[in-house]
């Protein structure tokens, strides 16, 4: 911010200021002649832009951050205005300008040049208006400036805000990103309102918004996460879980990595954007990026007054609540507090005792500190803690006749299990897990005199999970079993920016990870026996199988990416990391296949680079050609069966490699009103890190699979139909096979039938959670009342075609392809000295029955986890 001051003081100051002209006229003056040499030196400096219509207030400030222009305005005048969409190549005072557009104001000239100011439309000869100078500041800043004082730049028109410039950089190659470093390839940025009107929640929600993108939750500790076919190598829910392997898709929160994805179970509250980044992009997040990356960045507290509260109540049970306060809390500091809670019911029945299973209930706080001097110095002290309670409960999709007998029903029968189809159990024992997570993060930011940013963020994050899990029969066979999962991370990264505007941009920096992570696994079989004869051994009752896991991992990171401006048409981007990581653990079982691993240890140097080459076409059309290489962390065997099978050197799992090649095309088309943008991408992936499974001692273990090759293409368009109707759409075709895996895991229609070989051959074959086809749709038309009601209604399709859910790519595991659809409406309008608005939702409007999880379970039987059931509900919100 130019001028920074608590807003607070800002408004006093504007209060006394009105009541003395005289003032008004000797600050514009004296602001005026300070800022007109830098608007004359910064008079060719062009930014691309891609905003869709939007609120005026809205567009303008994103014009002001990405431009540079400090942009001083009164909110209240600009409530209802809309602008007209921005895309294209433009100076600041020209994207500024077209925004404008039909929206009743204009940018004008006046006081001699000196002064920039938005107006009402005025009928005067165009002749009779000075020339507007352009405005070429690329740094975003913001300085509050009351609108009075342009008040008396034009006396005799209604001004709404003025317009300065502050700060002297190039462009970044990438304008859709806040970071001038990050490599210009494929990316969606969904916006915080955007989630916020969608009602969409939760992170499996994203994929809704985001094509290539696939989640897969059933509980906080079993997220899997995949970018174009890339990502988490699991695929298994029998047998221990396994933490001994991280996902290769990365996952931020205000720059803070989190490990596991389950940490994001408290859901998408507070949200100022998340970013979904494909292909290799070790260079700037680190070694686990190899599949692409989550960034989420929240809303940080603000030195202008907010508040805002809402609350959702839908069928099966959906209650959601949110609040949120922030402000200024000194000359100096300002404060931010979010509280959320969700809960829905979920969409199972247990028809033993009528129980709705598979719901979630969630409880969150999370406060914010902000600390700023001038624009010199800021620090950002962050603090969150969740609760969270689930229910997950898989359905019996199908049981299967091999060798003329179906094994499952075979085994029920003599237990007793009354065999209930999807999507109701029968249950004499039901699942429930508890996680408890939080930590704190401090990100400090300086600028210096030269030009050098520096910035610092340091974190601890703390996630324990309780999971207390049943056989899912209507019999004790086994119950109160589960692995309670400990984990702990904390992490040091430092980065220096250099000055921009110059030949050769670059940002260097060091990063520190570490993690202990602990697990304690329980298999409590019945003493009824019971367990012995669905097993076909008496020594399972009564057996307590107990397995402890630790994993202890450091990574030192040092990096650096530049920004090489070769012409004023053309950019050559380039990095490298080298991952330094040092990675020991030990696994024991007892009581069945005893084993203790020892202490083991693994060290690896991790290495990662990016290469991109920019070509501006025109002003409204860039290109770019990507390579990136990769490796992600190697893995620890934490489970016996590995090392019981093939040796202890199996309990070392090799890093998975990554390469990845992309060329794609951005820019507008029909006088700017379509944004359109266009890929297509290669990503080879050799020493595949999956799991396995032993059916003998019915252990998960890790290994280095094969390879497995991901091409295709993808297409996003965003289109600004009218002023108040806006639509995108949004593909990705992927072709994603193995292209060397000649000793797989067999699926069960193998290894179930007559003498079964003792591995298959998926060479050739597709990868597991990688559907070939996803694409999203939507669009909103927005338009006010003359009552002063600002009103909207919405639609949204998402579509997922069918894919492998287990690595073994078992037919009876495919998890077919659905499509989602939702559709809002709601109003809004002006109260006192906030605004209020009432929304109608559904979601699943069409009551599709769709699995997000697929997997075999004993005997041949197939288990899937239901997706959300139609469901129709209101939101209540009132924001000031």
């Amino acid at each position: 911010m130019v001028g920074e001051a608590p807003r607070s003081r800002c408004h006093n100051f504007v209060r006394h200021v009105l009541q003395k002209p005289q003032h008004i006229l000797a600050i514009l003056a004296v602001t005026q002649l300070l800022a007109l040499p830098a608007a004359l030196a910064q008079d060719a400096t062009r930014h691309q832009y891609q905003l869709a219509g939007a609120p005026l207030e809205k567009t303008l400030l994103r014009i002001a951050s990405e431009s540079g222009v400090a942009l001083a305005y009164d909110p209240k005048l600009l409530e209802s205005a809309r602008s007209a969409p921005v895309n294209g190549n433009y100076s600041a005072t020209e994207a500024i300008t077209r925004a404008l557009e039909g929206s009743g104001f204009e940018l004008v000239s006046t006081g001699g040049g000196r002064t920039l100011t938005i107006r009402r439309t005025v009928a005067a000869p165009s002749a009779s208006r000075p020339a507007v100078q352009q405005l070429m500041a690329p740094v975003a800043l913001r300085a509050p400036v009351a609108a009075a004082a342009a008040v008396a730049a034009a006396p005799n028109t209604e001004v709404l805000a003025r317009v300065t410039v502050s700060g002297t950089r190039r462009p970044g190659t990438n304008q859709e990103s806040d970071d001038v470093q990050r490599a210009p390839t494929s990316s969606y940025r969904v916006s915080g309102e955007v989630l916020e009107e969608q009602n969409l929640t939760t992170l499996e929600d994203l994929q809704q918004l985001v094509p290539g993108l696939v989640i897969q939750s059933t509980d906080p500790s079993d997220t899997q996460i995949t970018i174009r076919g890339v990502g988490d190598g699991g695929g298994q829910a029998s047998g221990d879980a396994n933490i001994g392997m991280p996902s290769s898709v990365a996952i931020y929160v205000d720059n803070v990595y989190l490990p596991r994805a389950g940490m994001l179970s408290s859901g998408l509250g507070d949200i100022a954007y998340a970013e979904v980044l494909s292909g290799a992009q070790g260079t700037m997040f680190g070694a686990n990026a190899t599949g692409g990356v989550l960034n989420l960045q929240t809303r940080a507290p603000s030195f202008t007054p907010e508040a805002s509260a809402s609350v959702s109540y839908g069928q099966n049970g959906y209650t959601r609540g949110r609040a949120m306060l922030s402000g200024p809390l000194s000359e100096n500091w300002a404060g931010r507090l979010n509280l959320v809670y969700t809960n829905n019911d979920g969409a199972v029945t247990n028809v033993r005792n009528n129980h709705s299973l598979n719901g979630v209930t969630s409880s969150g706080v999370r406060g914010q500190l902000l600390y700023k001097q001038g624009e010199k110095f800021n620090l950002r002290l962050s603090a969150d803690l969740n609760i969270t309670n689930s229910s997950p409960t898989s359905v019996l999709l199908s049981t299967n006749t091999f060798s003329g007998v179906d094994s499952f029903l075979k085994h029920s029968t003599a237990v007793g299990n009354h065999v209930v189809f999807g999507p109701n159990v029968d249950l004499d024992d039901e699942n429930n897990v508890h996680t408890k997570q939080g930590g704190v993060s401090a990100e400090a930011n300086w600028k210096f005199d030269n030009g050098y940013k520096l910035r610092s963020v340091t974190s601890y994050r703390y996630f324990r999970t309780d999971p207390v899990y049943a056989d899912g029969l209507s019999v004790a066979v086994y119950n109160n079993t589960g692995t309670q999962v400990l984990d702990r991370t904390w992490s040091q990264e430092l980065r220096l920016d250099s000055p921009a505007g110059e030949k050769f941009d670059y940002a260097l920096g060091l990063t520190y990870l570490g993690e202990n992570l602990n697990t304690t696994a329980h298999t409590r079989y019945t003493n009824n026996k019971l367990a012995g004869v669905y097993y076909d051994a008496t020594s399972y009752n009564g057996l307590d199988i107990i397995r402890l896991g630790t994993l202890h991992d450091n990574m030192l990171s040092p990096y650096v990416q530049g920004t090489l401006h070769i012409a004023p048409t053309w950019d050559l981007v380039g990095g490298v990391r080298a991952n330094y990581e040092e990675k020991g653990g030990q696994f024991i079982r007892y009581n069945k296949a005893a084993f203790n691993s020892g202490y083991i240890k693994e060290y690896y140097v991790l290495p990662s680079g990016t290469l991109v080459l920019k070509h501006e076409l025109s002003p409204e059309w860039s290109s770019y050609l990507a390579g990136s290489y990769g490796e992600k962390s190697g893995g620890l065997n934490i489970s016996a069966g590995a090392a019981k099978a093939a040796g202890y050197d199996t309990l070392i799992i090799k890093p998975e490699k990554t390469k990845s090649l992309e060329l794609g095309v951005k820019g507008a088309l029909l006088d700017n009103k379509v944004n359109l943008k266009a890929d297509v991408f290669l990503t080879e992936v050799s020493d595949f890190q999956t799991q396995g499974y032993d059916p003998d001692t019915q252990q998960t273990y890790l290994m280095n699979a094969g390879t497995f090759r991901s091409r295709g293409a993808e297409v996003s368009v965003a289109a600004a139909i009218t002023r108040n109707w806006d639509a995108t759409l949004a593909g990705v075709f992927n072709d994603a096979y193995y292209t060397d895996y000649a000793n797989a895991r067999c699926p069960a229609e193998v290894t179930l039938s007559p003498s079964p070989p003792a591995s298959c051959n998926l060479t050739g074959e597709r990868v597991f959670n990688a559907p070939r086809v996803t694409w999203n749709a939507s669009t909103r038309y927005s338009w006010r009342s003359d009552n002063g009601l600002k009103n909207f209604v919405s639609a949204r399709y998402s579509y997922r075609g069918w894919m492998y859910g287990t690595v073994d790519n078992s037919y009876l595991t495919r998890v077919s392809g659905y499509g989602l659809a939702a559709f809002a409406a709601g109003t809004g309008r002006k109260l006192e000295h906030g605004e209020w608005s009432a929304s109608v939702w559904v979601n699943n409007a069409f009551d599709k029955q769709y699995y997000r999880r697929v997997v075999s379970g004993d005997y041949g039987s197939v288990w899937g986890w239901l997706g959300e059931s139609r469901t129709f509900g209101a939101t209540l919100s009132y924001k000031y």
